[in-house]
């Protein structure tokens, strides 16, 4: 069984690692969001563009405009 102190957190996680806001490629703006994570689709809530997250394998996001 683990232990709640060794579980992996943050970019350890990997592409497995989930986010609670994004800023906005486009427009800069700053969106908090419920979460998200790899392949999940997000909306920019200021300029109304969607967007793909993709997290790599160091666990940083990127997003691609849909």
């Amino acid at each position: 069984m683990e232990d709640e102190d060794e579980k992996p957190t943050g970019r350890a996680l990997g592409t497995r690692r989930r986010f609670s806001e994004f800023e906005c490629p486009a427009c800069s703006a700053n969106n908090p969001f419920d979460e998200f994570g790899n392949n999940d689709e997000v909306l920019c809530n200021w300029c109304g563009i969607q967007f793909k997250a993709v997290v790599d394998d160091e666990g940083n996001l990127g997003l691609k405009e849909l």
